[in-house]
């Protein structure tokens, strides 16, 4: 049978002479690429994209499989993604065998945006390029080279779509974003602004993005009430500026995030937005069992990292860092490269603390502090360093970390840490008593 079809994408359906079966059938046949009817003027959706199929290098037709695989899934993959416009993989696998200039396919299929690769096998290692290429210039605006063992390829083929898929999304994003920083505001559409805003968002967490985001996201939903990628950030970015203290009025935060959600259940529902300002609204709420529930209705339906990130703090909350640990480690997996690897960094530290794994707790604090050093979680490293002995060590730390941040004080911990579960309260009065011995006020 085929990977990734109808189901959710990654996913292998059936066993593999099924698939070879499924295989002859669909790509037994020469469908080379042919001249398309010209597609009618307009303007080209600024978040518009083809994935190509990859090319064979070298000695490695037996990994043809999954070169088709990947293609079907990671079409799959990305369509899922909110305000994508995707090819699809029939007319994309046209191009298969052709080495066409991506400008020449992006004026064909009225793309911005085209995804081209190879697929090589070094011994037991099959190694991927992948090239995201601007079709209007030609400009290569990213590429990456990953590698996989060759025996590994079924079982990695589910994690790694979700990953490229993720990668696709972040460096569109911030490619989109460049393209209207140089527009006028006055000419800009509602997408163009909330692109805009997220490009900022993806090159750095940041009190100073967020509040430039914000003030676009504010410029789209009034020339576009109905923008769901709008509403999306003014609702997750109003909440980043509240638990980080970088918006001012906090009562004016919360409301615009309130009513944001308000427009997201209107607009879209059972959306990636609507499920995650649903678990921010529990976490607001204080019902962790409510956040639990949705956390992983939101991770189960989207699987995406953020998600999956999400739903392994809260069961942290929910006093099983054990269970969590698991999922936060797979969404640095999916996206190492991250606006929120830091904070996920963090969740890590903070699980690992709460099982008195402290050589654990200081290296992932240790990482997500250089991460992004102006994020303002409780110095969890030094915490560390303190009951592992290293009190010299452990002081350096956190006035190092109290020089960066010098208002923090242990209230921005139970405000961002408010979950009651006993065994996670013993745990989070164990990181407050070791910080408060190291001059936490």
């Amino acid at each position: 049978m085929a990977i990734g079809t109808v189901a959710a994408a990654g996913h292998f359906i059936g066993g593999m002479i099924g698939w070879w079966h499924a295989y002859e059938l669909t790509f037994g046949h020469d469908e080379r690429a042919k001249p398309l009817a010209k597609n009618a003027a307009g303007p080209i959706e600024p978040l518009s994209i083809v994935v190509l199929p990859l090319t064979i290098e070298g000695d490695a037709t037996d990994v043809e499989w999954f070169a088709d695989a990947l293609l079907d899934d990671l079409v799959s993959e990305v369509a899922r993604l909110q305000g994508f416009f995707v090819i699809a993989r029939a007319t994309a696998n046209t191009y298969k065998g052709t080495n066409p200039d991506p400008r020449d396919v992006a004026r064909e299929l009225r793309v911005r945006y085209v995804v081209r690769g190879s697929v090589r096998r070094d011994g037991t290692v099959i190694r991927l390029n992948l090239a995201l290429v601007d079709g209007e210039s030609g400009r290569q605006r990213w590429s990456e080279k990953f590698t996989v063992e060759r025996a590994q390829l079924g079982q990695a083929l589910d994690e790694f779509v979700i990953a490229l898929g993720r990668h696709l999304s972040t460096e569109v994003q911030k490619s989109a974003g460049d393209r209207v920083a140089v527009t006028s505001p006055a000419e800009m559409s509602a997408d163009d602004l909330a692109m805009r805003a997220y490009g900022l968002w993806f090159r750095g967490f940041n009190r100073e993005n967020l509040i430039e985001a914000l003030a676009l996201l504010e410029q789209a939903v009034v020339k576009d009430p109905n923008s769901i990628r709008a509403w999306g950030g003014l609702n997750f970015m109003n909440f980043q500026g509240v638990v980080n203290g970088w918006l001012s009025d906090r009562a004016a935060a919360l409301r615009r995030f309130d009513e944001a959600l308000v427009q997201l259940e209107r607009l879209d529902p059972d959306g990636y937005f609507a499920y995650q300002g649903k678990t921010i609204q529990a976490f607001l709420r204080k019902d962790f069992a409510a956040m639990l529930r949705v956390s992983e209705a939101w991770s189960k339906q989207h699987q995406h990292p953020v998600a999956v990130g999400a739903y392994g703090l809260v069961l942290n909350f929910n006093g099983r860092p054990d269970e969590g640990i698991p999922y936060i480690e797979r969404a640095l997996r999916l996206s190492p490269r991250d606006p929120l690897r830091a904070e996920w960094q963090y969740r890590l530290a903070l699980a690992h603390f709460m099982l008195a794994q402290y050589e654990q707790a200081r290296a992932w604090g240790q990482s997500a502090q250089s991460s992004n050093p102006g994020l303002p979680w409780p110095p969890i490293h030094a915490a560390a360093l303190s009951m592992l002995g290293q009190k010299a060590e452990a002081k350096k730390v956190f006035d190092e970390f109290f020089e960066r941040h010098p208002g923090f004080e242990t209230g921005r911990i139970i405000q961002r840490l408010p979950a009651t579960d006993p065994r996670f309260v013993e745990g989070r009065d164990r990181l407050v008593a070791s910080l408060r011995e190291l001059g936490l006020r």
